[in-house]
């Protein structure tokens, strides 16, 4: 038996171990919040592998808690790494998993977010139609919303519109500014020195003043911010000055975006597209400096084959990442299953420990109410026996009553009706409440039906004709007012029943 120390000692274990748990799991959720950040710095500083590393981290430990929000926002943060590691399948595959997730279901952000991720997979796989086609489920999902990752989403996907779309590209720039002055200058400057960007392509060919003018409101923005990345900019003003053949006012910008790049450590080979050296090299050819030309041709198609062997580790590295940490969620799984389990038994321990002492404690007093009841329900045993007999010994009589009166009934006795009375004594009285004007002659008959005779076994007991008993058992039945469809018998045992009862 376990004494009254040793019962404390298992509860305050109990309670120790679910406070530990609790605690566990509150810094888990500080450790997925931590991860989660550390992945979208990553994202800023270009370096997409670092993003899925810690992304993944964070989703380890999101499933573990169970937690539906931060089990989305993470397979959101894979999705996002995995499409600008070019892994569009993978990323694909995370987008669904998000989207099956309870928090996702009621958060329209997410859904957007998701939604923007998708689209680029599309635009990235040159599915541009189906790229557009996602664009506008983004605003109906994020329109009128306040927040502010609603809202620099929302922005950024007019841009996106607009550029699909030149001859409305206006009206999506002003519903893009629109919504950037919804909040403070300090919490958009990115998105505004973007914006202005943006704003400089659309002027660049027809009215270059006016691009001119949106380019350096772009970097004066990004400077007053102290934004070190500068690459975008500088690139931008390379682009102007190339279009007005000041090709040497373009070269140092696009030096200046070259030595950016490397200043901030910033992975090159997201920026491929920007085809700087190339730019450079084409640009020596306009100059006719041929010895330039070739050197930073050469340059660009060494970068190239630098890039597309970076590109593939990275890919490599991505899908081990994956493929490791699906080892690592299988041996954490097993080892939060063994820890649930021990926890679930040490609770049924003590469960069964309380049991047994309310069983134990009331044991005695339950005795007693079992033998009282052992005894009670013997006493009525007997007392439904004796009753058994006596209704056995009743029904006997009423049988015996019963056989009586039907013979004499078939024998035409004289006595026949004072013995039913004596049978049924309710019979006559409830028949003349009914209608008193009854005469003996159609009691008697009422008496025949009762007991289930037919008109033909009447008339033939009687001595009378079908006819005769038809005729009289019609007129008793307007008497009593009684339905066409009704049994006579059967009504009159269910008045003398009703009666009886």
């Amino acid at each position: 038996m376990i004494n009254k120390n040793t019962f404390i000692k298992n509860s305050i274990a109990f309670v120790v171990i679910l406070i530990s748990n609790f605690m566990f799991c509150q810094n888990q959720f500080k450790e997925i919040d931590q991860l989660l950040q550390q992945a979208e710095q990553s994202r800023k500083e270009f370096n997409n592998l670092d993003q899925l590393k810690y992304a993944k981290q964070a989703s380890i430990l999101a499933e573990q808690t169970e937690d539906s929000q931060k089990i989305a926002e993470s397979y959101y943060n894979i999705a996002r790494a995995l499409s600008f590691l070019e892994l569009q399948k993978e990323s694909f595959s995370y987008i669904n998993k998000a989207s099956q997730q309870p928090y996702t279901k009621k958060s329209k952000l997410i859904q957007a977010q998701l939604k923007e991720i998708k689209a680029f997979n599309y635009y990235s796989l040159g599915l541009n139609s189906q790229f557009n086609k996602e664009l506008p489920g983004i605003v109906k999902l994020l329109k009128n919303q306040n927040n502010k990752d609603a809202i620099i989403l929302l922005q950024r996907t007019y841009l996106n519109i607009g550029s699909t779309k030149p001859d409305s590209a206006k009206y999506y720039s002003e519903l893009c500014f629109k919504e950037l002055k919804k909040l403070p200058e300090k919490d958009t400057h990115l998105e505004l020195a973007d914006f202005y960007r943006y704003k400089g392509t659309e002027f660049q060919e027809k009215i270059p003043d006016s691009a001119l003018y949106y380019y350096q409101k772009s970097i004066q923005i990004t400077q007053k911010y102290h934004d070190p990345v500068l690459f975008f900019n500088y690139t931008a003003f390379g682009d102007y000055y190339s279009s007005q053949k000041k090709y040497n006012l373009a070269i140092d910008f696009y030096d200046k975006a070259i030595q950016n790049i490397k200043e901030q450590n910033i992975t090159p080979y997201h920026f491929v597209n920007n085809d700087l050296y190339n730019k450079i090299s084409d640009l020596y050819g306009k100059l006719g400096d041929k010895e330039k030309q070739h050197e930073y041709l050469a340059i660009y198609s060494d970068l190239q084959k630098k890039l597309l062997t970076e590109r593939n580790k990275n890919v490599e590295s991505a899908l081990n990442i994956l493929l490791k940490d699906k080892e690592e969620e299988y041996k954490s799984s097993e080892l939060q299953k063994y820890i649930l389990i021990s926890i679930g038994i040490l609770a049924l321990l003590i469960l069964f420990f309380f049991i047994y002492r309310v069983l134990r404690k009331n044991l005695k007093h339950k005795d007693t109410i079992i033998q009282e009841a052992a005894t009670t329900l013997q006493n009525k045993e007997e007392i439904i026996d004796q009753k058994n007999s006596e209704t056995q010994e009743l029904q006997l009589k009423i049988n015996d009553a019963y056989t009586d009166v039907v013979e004499l009934a078939k024998k035409n006795d004289p006595s026949f009706y004072f013995r039913f009375q004596e049978v049924y004594p309710e019979f006559q009285r409830k028949l003349l409440e009914t209608n008193p004007t009854l005469r003996t002659s159609e009691l008697i008959l009422c008496a025949y039906t009762f007991l289930g005779f037919s008109i033909k076994d009447i008339a033939e007991y009687t001595f009378k004709s079908i006819n005769t008993i038809r005729n009289r058992r019609q007129n008793l039945r307007k008497k009593f007012g009684m339905q066409t469809e009704e049994d006579m018998g059967m009504w009159l045992r269910n008045l003398t029943s009703k009666q009886e009862q």
